[in-house]
């Protein structure tokens, strides 16, 4: 019996712990056979060993039979641990040996997106929407290998619209096209990806007697996991008032963390979707009697938007976990706020826009976020910002290293998953000096071992810069939290005045800034008032916690209240 005949059975039923150990044996009783070592690397990967997976991959990748599939699993763990420059190496390779591989194309787009190299991004995109993917495909990562064919017919049924939703979010996620340009994009990939769900659209017959009773809310979602989502997810859903609503969580999560079970443990009811199609889940969730079906997702990686087309629900709507338009015909409501996207926002969009009476956004610290620290005396004066740098445009840097000249002595903290790679930060350093900045004027870091360590390191932040065009989210939240106050630029769009929401509800309209030139003012100007920053960092904790950024209560009732007008409306209009 081959290798693959004896797994095949022991991985379908969990047993990973003994397919290692019977792939180990096969592997030292055959040195030479690459397919061996690389499926054990993709064993050990599914039990979380990835040192030793790199090894095997890296033993597979030096002989012949699997080599494309063994760098191609390389390439995944170098992005997984923030080592993109690595990674986009080995999916350069992977190419080499096999130029027809979608996936490739698609993730080496994801890698380039992740190092803020947006035209070669959108090129890889296009270039894998462009190819027909074929079942190998959907093996060739750090899954199982042994799906059956309509599973793997399944996933390459998904790849475009996957494809397709990358370049979405590539040109939402960094402004690289006007609104209607942008609805435009979104409308088309509705227009392509949602045919088989109007083919079977449900229908909803609602009568008088459905107005009052208690409605079923559906949230959907692939980050109920230790995501940013999740952070601001997670006091909604402990807030929801069950005598109003019934929630059901809908997770495409699988295993999941202690934030999967602690969403859990909130939700009235729990799916997971994982390998549920589209049709199926549309289903599901009909049958569920869902009155109203909430996209936190969009176009991000593993939405279910696709099960939306169908319109498995009354009411559909899109909150919280995307920044624009998603598209769909069958999305009634884009939840929003009069700060986000206020009566003259440029925002266009398939949705009608439902403006919230308040921030749209809650945030809940994380129990082990320590106390906020004093700034030592003496000090040098530092600015920081801990957002990704895939938000970091060119003029963030222009900007940034014009406030550095006009504070002598200053220091820029930059903390991002990228740091990791050495060549990542040369590549930061040199864009400063380009600017006049010296590197000894940055303070470049990495990921910290834990949460308690990486909001500890605001403790050697003064201000925090925010990044541009698209703002911060978690990381304002933190920033402010921790006692740090956060000088953020509102552009026209929802995607740029995340922050202005969060500063606004806070009372911290006077760090919002207009215009470029106010932005490096107002930085300044805070820099240079000592006391100022210093009254912010004895009360901004305390302040936030008072102010509506943290009033969970008060946001799931404003939720609350529009879902029952939404509600209403259906039953008394049917639209």
């Amino acid at each position: 019996m081959s290798l693959d005949a004896d797994l095949e059975p022991l991985l379908k039923a969990g047993r990973m712990e003994q397919a290692r150990e019977h792939c180990l044996r096969y592997c030292q009783a055959h040195q030479d056979d690459g397919v061996a070592w690389c499926r054990l690397g993709l064993i050990h990967a599914r039990l979380g060993e990835m040192k030793e997976a790199g090894v095997c991959f890296q033993r597979s990748a030096a002989m012949e039979g699997a080599r494309a599939e063994a760098l191609f699993n390389l390439a995944k763990m170098y992005s997984l641990y923030g080592q993109f420059a690595q990674a986009e190496a080995y999916y350069l390779r992977v190419i080499a040996l096999q130029p027809d591989l979608t996936e490739a194309y698609s993730n080496l787009g994801n890698t380039l997106r992740a190092r803020g190299e947006f035209d070669e991004a959108f090129g890889c995109f296009k270039k894998a929407m462009l190819m027909q993917p074929d079942y190998a495909n959907s093996c060739l990562h750090l899954l199982n290998p042994y799906d059956d064919a309509d599973a793997l017919n399944e996933a390459v049924l998904a790849f475009q619209g996957m494809m397709r939703s990358n370049v979405l979010f590539l040109l939402s996620y960094n402004v690289l096209c006007s609104p209607a340009e942008m609805l435009a994009a979104h409308r088309e990939w509705d227009r392509v990806h949602g045919e088989a769900g109007r083919r079977g659209r449900y229908t909803h017959a609602l009568t008088a007697a459905d107005n009052k009773r208690r409605l079923r809310i559906g949230y959907v979602s692939p980050d109920f996991r230790r995501h940013s989502v999740s952070y601001f997810f997670e006091p909604i859903l402990a807030s929801h008032d069950r005598e109003q609503v019934e929630v059901i969580c809908y997770a495409e999560v699988s295993p999941g963390d202690a934030m999967t079970e602690r969403l859990r443990g909130l939700a009235d009811g729990w799916v997971t979707t994982v390998g549920m199609s589209d049709a199926a889940l549309a289903q599901r969730i009909h049958d569920d009697g869902i009155d109203i079906l909430i996209d936190l997702a969009g176009h991000t990686a593993h939405n279910r938007l696709v099960a939306f087309t169908y319109k498995p629900a009354p009411i559909q709507a899109t909150y919280l976990g995307y920044f624009t338009t998603t598209g769909l015909e069958a999305m009634d409501y884009w939840l929003s706020d009069a700060v986000l996207t206020p009566a003259d926002s440029v925002e266009q969009s398939s949705e009608t826009l439902y403006r919230l009476p308040r921030s749209c956004v809650v945030y809940r610290a994380p129990e082990e976020a320590p106390a906020v620290a004093p700034r030592p005396a003496g000090a040098a004066l530092t600015f920081g910002s801990f957002n990704d740098l895939s938000k970091i445009a060119p003029v963030a840097v222009e900007r940034w290293s014009e406030i550095l000249r006009r504070v002598p002595d200053s220091r820029l903290l930059l903390k991002a998953r990228q740091l990791s790679d050495e060549t990542e930060c040369r590549k930061w350093q040199e864009r400063f000096a380009a600017q006049g900045i010296g590197a000894e004027r940055l303070l470049l870091r990495a990921r910290t071992e834990s949460q308690a360590a990486h909001l500890a390191l605001y403790g050697e932040v003064d201000i925090a810069l925010d990044a541009m065009p698209r703002t911060g989210g978690t990381t304002t939240a933190e920033a402010l939290y921790m006692g740090v106050p956060v000088i953020s630029l509102a552009g026209e769009r929802f995607i740029e005045r995340l922050s202005a929401s969060m500063l606004d509800a806070v009372g911290l309209t006077g760090c919002i800034a207009g215009s470029g030139d106010e932005y490096i003012e107002k930085a300044v100007a805070l820099a240079t008032d000592a006391v100022r920053r210093g009254e912010l960092r004895a009360n901004l904790r305390e302040r936030m916690l008072a102010s509506a950024l943290c009033d969970a209560r008060g946001l799931a009732r404003a939720l609350e209240q529009a879902y029952r007008a939404m509600w209403q409306r259906k039953c008394d209009t049917g639209v």
